[in-house]
Order: C-alpha cells, then sequence, then structure tokens
C-alpha cells in the first residue's frame, strides 16, 4: 500500500491542482501586486478582473506546459535554497561570521548566477534544450562583458 502523502500528492495531480489551480493562482498573484505595485488604477476591482484575465488567458496559452515550467523551477529552487542553507550552517559550525554574509557585492553576483542556473534547468522541463552552442555563447558575451565593465571603470557601484 502507497504512503498516504503518495496518495493525496496523486489525488491532487488527478484534480488538477498542479496542472491549473496553482499555476493560475500563482499567475494571478503576481499580476495583481504588480498591478497594485504600479499603480496601474486606483480601483482594486478592476485590477482583480484584469488580473484574473490575464491568468486565465496565461493558462490557456499554456497549459500542462506551464504548469511542468513551474513544477520544475520551484522543485529547483527549493532545492538550492537548502543547499545554500546548508553551506550558511557549515560557515557557521567553522566560526565564520554569518551575519556579514549578505554584506558582500559578491554575494549578490552569486545569487542572480544561481537564479540564472535554476532558470535554465527549469526551461529544459519546459522543452527547450541549451546547446553547448549556446554555452560557449553566452560564456563569450559574460567575459565581453566583464572586461568592458573593467576598461571603462563602470563597477556597477
Amino acid at each position: 500500500m502507497a504512503d498516504p502523502f503518495t496518495v493525496l500528492v496523486q489525488n491532487l495531480n488527478a484534480l488538477g491542482v498542479f496542472g491549473f489551480l496553482l499555476p493560475w493562482v500563482f499567475v494571478f498573484v503576481v499580476v495583481y501586486a504588480l498591478l497594485m505595485k504600479s499603480k496601474f488604477s486606483e480601483d482594486k476591482r478592476l485590477i482583480g478582473v484584469l488580473s484574473l484575465v490575464v491568468a486565465f488567458f496565461s493558462i490557456g496559452f499554456g497549459g500542462p506546459p506551464l504548469a511542468n515550467f513551474f513544477v520544475s523551477l520551484f522543485g529547483f529552487g527549493t532545492l538550492i535554497i537548502a543547499l545554500i542553507f546548508i553551506i550558511i550552517l557549515f560557515l557557521a559550525m567553522t566560526g565564520r561570521d554569518i551575519s556579514k554574509i549578505g554584506d558582500t557585492k559578491t554575494l549578490t553576483v552569486v545569487a542572480a548566477g544561481i537564479g540564472i542556473i535554476i532558470f535554465s534547468v527549469a526551461l529544459g522541463g519546459y522543452g527547450v534544450n541549451i546547446t553547448d552552442s549556446v554555452i560557449g555563447i553566452l560564456f563569450i558575451i559574460i567575459v565581453l562583458a566583464i572586461a568592458i565593465m573593467f576598461v571603462t571603470g563602470n563597477s556597477g557601484s
């Protein structure tokens, strides 16, 4: 007999929670928050209706592949966050001052890199293939951007 959590997840999947409901709620909340933050309108009802329409259109357009993308994105993101917590735990166990970890510019660059990796892995689950030539082109663009940053003296601050 399967454990109850496996049965629960299978039942939720059969009901369309992962394929429709959660992606729809995610798109609705993000669009609603962006419209509220941008002061699109003072009328919250208008923003709510527009968010509903955008969420339904997004799910209608993306369907199951969009749901697979979100599952991959948040699944890998959770694994990376757990890895970061483990690294911080090990740093704390070695006596490092972990209160100053977020103060460096390097952490921002590393976090952006991790975000790009998570996004690209999630795109792989969506069916986008990242070939060796694409990786090579991205590497060249990154090297050129770093070279331009050093030559122009723009350190980003």
